[in-house]
This record gives structure tokens, sequence and C-alpha cells, in this order.
């Protein structure tokens, strides 16, 4: 009951102060799903060129800007350590920057941060590659707290072995934060899930043995029961927001626990899936009041890779295997259409990251590619496309037609760009 309160308030409070509402302060947007907010400037079209604002030098890493407040946080690379850096969305100017940890470095990518932070009532909450979460003073920068995972008995490994999911390539889920609470996916005995104190980083409850795998926490409602949807290593489960506890799990197994594609839910309906096992819709009913999931159907063609996919009515909308732009129909699991034109540098690697606006979705390739198509099942209708910027694997952040990118995934690092796209 706590919980639906506070979302109701939430979504209260985002109605009546239009200004907050339009802010991206978290992974994907406000509701961490990709949506922009019914107040927010969605667009209809793309200008011919996009008008740079402000450019600057970034250092590695993988972690999505985000604004909220007239600030943008970035979390990178910053002499070894990975560091969160404040800046003004006006200009790029720096306001702060806070080094927390060293930088991990492994094979599959740029030596830096690799998980979006979270910025909710004046603190800032950046999670670090090998499992430690901080809070900051969103204003000064100044550490209010900060909690390593070790301590909660999880044993980072890094690139060795078959050590599966996030202790393997680090952690990347966001954390999820909701009134006085930080909900973050730890791994460990009992801590498969850790509920956290905001005020101070205390252990409210943990629950759960599984692994983390690098999707982040989706709060649902399913067959009227509050919960997180979380995709672990061992697979797809809801999780009681009360309390930790398991309320269904669907198996999921790939080579290393490789579970990127956030969890996505409509109606009773969860849709998830990795590169080896499909995108799998998953119904959820509670005949007699106990909950029971069973997948529902399987599609090979859409199985999502390292994209997040979005919804608009009752269609899912992401990158399928190897790199095409499928639109699902969620009731049935049939592709609707699919599409090879967007550019990606790399089709065993393509990425893209979607911000519904509306009748329309606009997209960011890994090949640094905006395209801006109609939301709509009949077929592939583009409605503008221009070059943003370099190679990246990041989610934009989006607030009044700017949009903050940053790019680059190699040693050197890249840009952090503020481009205006209204017309």
């Amino acid at each position: 009951m706590r919980f639906r309160i506070l979302l109701l308030l939430a979504a209260a409070l985002g109605q009546a102060a239009p200004a907050r509402a339009v802010d991206w302060p978290q992974w994907r947007g406000p509701t961490r799903d990709g949506v922009l907010p019914a107040n927010g400037l969605a667009l209809s079209q793309l200008p011919d060129q996009p008008k740079v604002v402000w450019k600057i030098q970034s250092g590695e890493g993988l972690a999505s800007p985000v604004v909220a407040n007239g600030t943008v946080f970035h979390f990178e690379n910053r002499g070894g350590r990975e560091t969160v850096v404040a800046l003004s969305a006006a200009d790029g100017s720096e306001k702060w920057a806070q080094g927390l940890a060293p930088v991990f470095v492994d094979g599959q990518g740029p030596r830096g941060p690799r998980c979006t932070p979270v910025v909710d009532g004046g603190q800032v909450f950046p999670q670090c590659s090998r499992g430690t979460l901080h809070c900051l003073d969103a204003k000064s920068g100044k550490v209010q707290w900060e909690i390593d995972y070790a301590k909660l008995d999880m044993k980072f490994v890094g690139e060795k072995g078959r050590v599966p999911g996030a202790r393997r390539h680090g952690f990347t889920g966001s954390p999820l934060v909701i009134g006085q609470m930080v909900y973050v996916l730890v791994g460990g005995k009992g801590t498969g899930v850790v509920c956290l104190d905001r005020t101070n980083g205390k252990t409210v409850w943990g629950a759960l043995d599984y692994e983390p795998g690098y999707a982040p926490p989706i709060p649902a409602t399913l067959t009227g029961r509050q919960q997180f949807v979380c995709f672990f290593v061992e697979g797809v489960a809801g999780v009681d927001v009360r309390n930790g506890a398991e309320l269904w799990k669907v198996p999921m197994k790939t080579d290393y626990g490789r579970h990127v594609a956030a969890p996505m839910v409509y109606g009773n309906t969860v849709v998830a899936g990795s590169h080896q096992t499909g995108l799998q819709g998953i119904s959820i009913t509670a005949p007699g009041g106990k909950i029971e999931a069973k997948v529902a159907w399987k599609n090979i063609e859409a199985q999502p890779n390292i994209s997040h996919g979005v919804r608009v009515g009752g269609h899912y909308y992401g990158i399928g295997d190897p790199a095409k732009l499928v639109c699902v129909d969620i009731a049935t699991g049939k592709t609707a259409w699919s599409d090879e034109s967007l550019f990606f540098p790399d089709a065993k690697r393509a990425m893209a990251a979607f911000i519904v606006m509306g009748r329309n979705i606009l997209s960011l390739s890994s090949g640094g590619e905006l395209c801006l198509f109609a939301a709509s099942p009949r077929g592939f209708n583009e409605l503008g496309r221009i070059q943003a910027c370099g190679i990246n694997w990041c989610m934009p952040a989006y607030v009044d037609g700017r949009l903050f990118v940053r790019d680059g995934i190699k040693k050197k690092g890249g840009n952090l760009i503020c481009l205006d796209l209204a017309k």
C-alpha cells in the first residue's frame, strides 16, 4: 500500500509541476521506460542539421547522461577514478566533480563507469562498476554516504573464468529510487535484491540468493500486486516490494548470464528476453489468488541483445537479431514488421536507444544516427534522419527539444554533446 501511495503521489506531483516532469533524471527518462512525458516537447520532424549547443570532451565510460533542474550529471573515467561530473545544461560549464572508485577494466568496453546515475530529491545515486553505491548531494557533489556490496556478501570477480552476470562485466543496472527507499540488485546469499534507506544507506531488508544480470529492476503492478520485475542471471522474477519475497519466476539461462535488455510490462504480460532465448511474452495470472507465470510466446527474430525496447499501445519496438528494427504484437508475439535500414557499425553489437514521443519514436543507433519514425504496426514509416554523434552505446537524455548524447566507446574517450532538435 505504501508503494502504491508513493507512486500515485509522484504522478500527482508530476502533473502539478510541468518543469520537473520534463526533466530526464534517470536511465531512460522519468519512468525508466523511454517514454517522454505527455507535457514534454514531442518531435514530429527532425532538422536538416542538428544545432550543436555545446560539445565537450568526455572521459571513458558507458553511463548515460541524465538531466535535472538545469544540471547534466555525467559519469566518466577521470584520472583513473569513476567520477560524477555536474555540468550546466545551458552551456556545459562544470559545476563540480566527485571521484568515487577506481575504474574497472575488461575486454568488453572502455575503462570507466557503466551504470547511469539516478537524480532524485536533491540527491545523486551513482553505482560504480565493482559494486559500490554512493549518495551525493546534487548541488555540491559532497558524499553523504556510500556502501560496498562486498559487505553484503557480494564477491566481485571480473572477467575471469565463467562467472556470469554483473560480477563479471560490472554493475550496470541503475538503482531504483522510490520515496524513502533505494532498491539495488547486489547478489549474494539473501542479497539478490536489497532495500536501503536513502537518508543513511542502511539496509532495510535483503532477499533472494540470485545473481544480478545487467538490467535494472522495473516497478510494475501485475494481477493487482505491486512488485519489481528483475532479470537475474537465473531468469526473470517478480519480487514483492514490501520484503523482497519471490512472487513468480521464469528460468532463462544464457552464456555468462548476459541479460541486458530491461523487461517491459503491458497489462499482465511481461516482455523479456536475451540474445540466446528470443523475445518472450510471460503471462502472469492469479487463479485462486496464487500468482502463476507462464511463457505464452517466443519470437526468435525479435530477440534483444544489448538494446532496450519500448512500447506504444499493444506493440513492442526494438532491435532484433542480427540488426533489425522490429515491431511485435505483444498479445501474440508475432512480428508485425521488420526493417534493416538503421545504421550499425557492427551488426553483432547493434544497439539503438529509443524515446517514445507520442505517436512517433526517436532512435539513436550505435552508429550515432538519429531516426524519427512513426509508431505504427502497419509498417516502418521514416519521418527524418540525421547524424548526431560518433559511435556510442549510451541512452541519450531529452529535455525540451534538446538531446544530450555521449559518444566514444574506445580507450580515448569521446564527447558529451548537447543538440537542439527543435525547429
